[in-house]
């Protein structure tokens, strides 16, 4: 089997979902319509005088499109809207740290334990819905109310009553935090108890289960402290009107810098500058919020199922779970074997970029110290060596400074 990445990028250029093609063609259809209404107009509904007095207002309006800088303020907008989308996906919580030091730390098979553990991996996956259905379309299109979290299974009746019980005043829909509070006191009570043997050990899950929470509370700064309006508003402007006034300044026949008359019936470089710009605009304006149901918004609902099957593996299957191990392993060889597809793959391993470079031999020879350097170094030694004490605490006080002063 052959791997065609011209195929591949065919595939990727005419695909539909998150395209460009999506994103910007009822634009550009709008656009296109009203293109061909002046230019028609222009070419049968004109007189010669008419069509030449409008020319020179093809080519002043044509001039003036050179003067906006949309090149420079999109790159900007653009730039910080896509730093902030990454920051936004580096900031997901995933539990799989902090069930990786539960699952090492909480340790035993009896049923108490188990219970410790899955619950606290119940709790995360709570936390999740509870903090991301504020901030997420998809997440909260699937659990609205929190009768869905104990239809689910993610909170028991007892849980929801005590959770309803808590009273927030300043933003009472966000308690997202009360089960990472529900597994801090687990915690401490495993330390009480024993079952955590040590400081250091409820350390680290109480750092673990921070970090678990401050992706939370990062991912809500993020959704509440948006880009200035005025910015956004200033890139938008500038690449409608930058069309707005292409749809003058682009007609045709026209005449080049060469005064020659220039007819062309469909503007391609037009067309090309409206995908570029504008599709450089939607990918702005479709990164901005990337907590919605677009096509290339956040897959919240995936991650939600992928952590609630990984959590529950690493707290309870997989605990305390290790293949054998045998003496005779110790004579096992491995080999990195390739297939026949890998094989043929360009292969392009770490060299550095000195590794021929050769001296000659008369470049390597060791220079000899010169004879008149060894003697000042002598002299210089063993005239120090003379100095008394006093004679070196006035040269390093200076001459003007009495001695003992500091």
């Amino acid at each position: 089997m052959t791997i065609s990445y011209s195929d591949t990028f065919l595939k990727l250029l005419l695909r539909w979902k998150g395209s460009l093609w999506k994103a910007i063609w009822k634009h550009l259809l709008i656009f296109l319509t009203m293109y061909y209404i002046i230019n028609a107009y222009y070419r049968f509904g004109m007189t010669k005088e008419q069509q030449n007095e409008f020319m020179k207002y093809v080519m002043l309006v044509d001039g003036w499109t050179k003067e906006i800088p949309l090149t420079f303020l999109l790159g900007f907008y653009v730039a910080m809207i896509v730093r902030r989308w990454w920051d936004c996906c580096q900031l997901i919580s995933w539990p799989d740290h902090l069930l990786y030091n539960v699952s090492a730390l909480i340790r035993g098979q009896d049923p108490e334990t188990r219970i410790i553990r899955k619950t606290i991996a119940r709790y995360t996956i709570l936390t999740s819905v509870l903090a991301w259905r504020s901030i997420s379309l998809r997440v909260l299109a699937r659990y609205p109310t929190d009768d869905h979290l104990v239809d689910s299974g993610l909170m028991t009746k007892e849980e929801m009553i005590m959770f309803k019980s808590i009273t927030v005043q300043v933003d009472p829909h966000q308690k997202w935090w009360v089960p990472l509070n529900w597994i801090q006191t687990m915690m401490v009570r495993c330390f009480e108890k024993g079952t955590l043997t040590h400081t250091n050990e409820l350390r680290v899950l109480l750092d673990a289960l921070e970090k678990y929470r401050n992706g939370f509370f990062q991912l809500f700064i993020y959704d509440w402290i948006a880009i200035p309006l005025v910015y956004t508003q200033v890139s938008t402007i500038s690449v409608y009107g930058y069309f707005l006034f292409a749809l003058i300044g682009r007609q045709y026949p026209s005449k080049n810098e060469n005064e020659e008359i220039v007819d062309v019936y469909v503007p391609i470089f037009t067309i090309l500058q409206f995908l570029f710009y504008v599709g450089w605009l939607k990918v702005g304006e479709d990164l901005m919020f990337p907590f919605g149901a677009d096509d290339e918004d956040f897959e919240f609902n995936y991650i939600l199922e992928r952590n609630l099957e990984v959590s529950m593996l690493i707290v309870d299957e997989l605990h305390n779970q290790v293949p054998p191990v045998y003496v005779e392993s110790l004579d096992d060889e491995i080999h990195l074997l390739h297939t026949n597809a890998s094989s043929k793959l360009s292969n392009h391993p770490q060299r550095q970029h000195l590794r021929k470079l050769k001296f000659n031999v008369d470049s390597m020879q060791v220079q000899a110290v010169p004879e008149n350097h060894l003697n000042e170094r002598d002299i210089s030694a063993s005239t120090t060596s003379k100095l008394s004490f006093a004679d070196l605490e006035k040269l390093a006080n200076g001459p003007n400074k009495p001695a003992g002063i500091r």
